[in-house]
């Protein structure tokens, strides 16, 4: 019997589940060879630990007898700062006075110092004078200064210096007192989700500062929750209490007396800048936020290639949403080949409760291709925030203070903002009282320290208008402090900043003062839900 009139012969279902198991076969051998195309070229790529070294021979027992150390010995062997030939208390470059280790990397170590001409604490990169012998090595850290200081926005650290310490590269940059945003993560109760509210505003901070890096033409390349500095100045690391102004940082349900902290963008040190002569696949970077086509080496073309800090932003606020990466492996290469091959399950399905909105944002920033993926880190924090917000955009502010520069400030950098609304500048209380009763506004901001009718007067009086009982009053001021705080809560203010205040910080306030008129706030971290 021939072949094809056995097949024939055979009953239906038994053909079509060959059929099938033939599909499966080649599917899957398909997936194989794309990890084992995928296994050379991201074991080429992986970050570079220094140059290889035979392992040594097995030394006599006698030999491997640990000898006796005091504490001293100990503690200085373990230095981190040894390894790059200092102590402390050693004058770099007749300026820096270091004082100890802030952390250990892969290219080196960063120290705290003293600049003792300028009376201020700084941070310093040193390089492994090891690594410093590699020409990658030493792009790469030159590379870093040079993106760092070429940028100046609040959102990225600033670099001071650069220079060598007895054939040692090293740049002086800010020090942030803080922790980084995998510290704030790892910080939480084991038994709650990441606060969502926190999340969101690190977000909206890194994505301005990556947005600023763009702008000089250069991609940033290895995003990751530890290069990401979170500076809270005076007010609390964690939650705040329930007393005085509101906290950039919390549910407008809350008060903290600090109003909001800071998010630098920190350690360029594979950044690329973006010209005629991008190309090389020399590529490292973190496995746990790595593109797919950076983990595959392939070429890119310059108008693409800030989609990989897209992606990496996009890895981030799924961890900082879940507190877990999109992916998880035993090592790097079974990270990447599923950054390659594999769809992340959505967050909402990680974090019940969470809505299925900030899946459609996250979700799209981790597009395979680059093309699917937001343009710019700007668009994907205009994305969250409207998800954050419930999409509410004011129609009408209402800008209430007695100083003319501050107001022209103000009002341009929200009109960038929100580009559809109509913003109106008043100098005096009687003023904003004859606006708002010819049309009523969807946001008002108030000065506390105007004269003749200051902005605890006018908020109580704007509470009285017909429909202004649910319109968002923000309180500014150059003075202030938690008294002023209570009385104004008190009679209806949603918010009270203290100037200066940074116009990124009022337009996520007026975004989160119109949620909470619209919404009830949630004031209690999500607990995990056991299966």
């Amino acid at each position: 019997m021939k072949r094809k009139e056995r097949d024939q012969a055979r009953p239906r279902s038994e053909r079509l589940g060959s059929r099938r198991a033939s599909a499966t076969h080649a599917r899957e051998e398909r997936h194989d060879a794309r990890r084992e195309a995928l296994a050379p070229t991201i074991a080429h790529r992986m970050p570079l630990a220094g140059p290889a070294s035979a392992a040594p021979a097995p030394e006599p027992v006698e030999s491997r007898r640990r000898p006796t150390v005091t504490d001293d010995e100990r503690r200085r062997s373990n230095d981190p700062l040894r390894s790059v030939g200092l102590y402390e208390g050693a004058l770099v470059d007749r300026t820096y006075r270091v004082e100890r280790a802030l952390g250990v990397g892969g290219m080196g170590v960063v120290a705290l110092a003293v600049d003792e001409r300028l009376d201020r604490k700084v941070a310093i990169k040193f390089i492994r004078p090891e690594l410093f012998a590699f020409p990658e090595m030493r792009t790469f850290f030159h590379n870093e200064a040079r993106a760092m200081a070429r940028v100046s926005h609040r959102n990225v650290l600033s670099v001071f210096a650069f220079g060598e310490h007895e054939g040692t590269p090293y740049f002086v940059m800010e020090y942030v007192d803080g922790n980084t945003a995998d510290q704030w993560l790892r910080g939480r109760p084991s038994d709650t989700f990441p606060d969502l509210d926190e999340a969101v505003r690190i977000l909206d901070q890194a994505c301005l500062g990556v947005d600023a890096i763009h702008a000089t033409s250069t991609v940033h390349r290895d995003l990751k929750p530890t290069n990401l500095l979170i500076d809270w100045g005076s007010g609390p690391r964690s939650r705040p209490d329930s007393s005085g102004p509101i906290s950039l940082a919390s549910p407008t349900s809350e008060r903290s007396p600090d109003s909001g902290f800071r998010v630098a963008v920190g350690d360029l040190g594979v950044a690329r800048v973006l010209d005629s002569a991008t190309g090389g696949n020399f590529i490292v970077g973190s496995a746990n936020c790595m593109a797919p086509e950076a983990a595959l080496g392939e070429d890119e073309a310059p108008e693409l290639a800030n989609r990989r800090d897209i992606y990496a932003l996009g890895c981030i606020a799924y961890e900082l949403f879940t507190g877990k990466p999109p992916f998880v492996g035993q090592n790097d290469m079974n990270i990447l080949s599923q950054h390659v091959l594999s769809e992340p399950v959505p967050p909402s399905r990680v974090r019940p409760g969470l809505s299925q909105g900030y899946d459609e944002v996250v979700l799209k920033a981790l597009a395979k291709d680059p093309l699917k993926r937001w343009p710019t880190p700007e668009a994907f924090r205009r994305a969250l925030l409207a998800e954050h917000t419930g999409s509410r955009e004011p129609e009408r502010i209402l800008i209430a203070d007695d100083d003319p520069d501050w107001r022209s400030i103000i009002g341009t950098s929200l009109a960038t903002r929100f580009p559809e609304a109509v913003i109106d500048e008043v100098g005096d209380g009687e003023a904003a009282l004859e606006a708002f009763e010819k049309n009523p506004y969807s946001v008002v901001l108030v000065d506390l320290r105007m004269p003749e009718m200051d902005g605890a007067r006018l908020t109580l009086l704007l509470r009285r208008l017909e429909g202004a009982e649910r319109t968002p009053i923000i309180v500014l001021t150059a003075e202030g402090g938690p008294r002023d705080w209570q009385r104004l809560s008190a009679i209806g203010a949603d918010a009270f900043l203290v100037k200066p205040v940074n116009a990124d910080d009022v337009e996520l306030l007026i975004r989160r003062t119109m949620r909470s008129r619209h919404t009830p706030p949630k004031s209690t971290p999500t607990p995990r839900v056991s299966p």
